[in-house]
C-alpha cells in the first residue's frame, strides 16, 4: 500500500493505492491524512488498485466528515468498489466517482 498527497484544483487529494493490510499501516495513513489537511481545504480521497478499503480508513473518512465537517469526495478506480461503497451505504453520505486514475 502506498499513499500519496497533490493540491488539485483548490482540493487536497489523498492517493491510497493497493490494500492496507493491518493497524500499523491504517496508524501511518491516519497520520499522513492527519498532516495534509488544512481547514477549509476540500478532501477527496482516491481509491486506485483496491477492491475493498478497511473499516479502519471507512470509519476515519465518517467520522473526518461527521464530527470535523470536512467536505470529502471518494473517488475509486473500479466499480468492484464503487458497488461495495453502495452497498454499506456510503454514497449516502459521500460524492462517490469511479475515474482511472490520471
Amino acid at each position: 500500500m502506498e499513499i500519496s498527497t497533490r493540491l488539485i484544483d483548490n482540493a487536497i487529494e489523498i492517493l491510497i493505492d493497493g490494500v492496507l493490510n493491518d493497524y500499523n499501516e491504517y496508524i501511518e495513513v491516519k497520520n499522513i491524512i492527519q498532516s495534509a489537511i488544512n481547514n477549509d481545504i476540500k478532501v477527496i480521497f482516491y481509491f486506485v488498485n483496491s477492491s475493498s478499503i478497511s473499516s479502519y480508513i471507512l470509519g476515519y473518512i465518517l467520522k473526518l466528515k461527521e464530527v470535523d465537517k470536512k467536505h470529502i469526495d471518494i473517488i475509486v478506480g473500479n466499480s468492484k468498489l464503487h458497488h461495495f461503497l453502495q452497498s454499506i451505504e456510503f454514497d449516502n453520505f459521500f460524492k462517490i466517482k469511479i475515474k482511472e486514475y490520471e
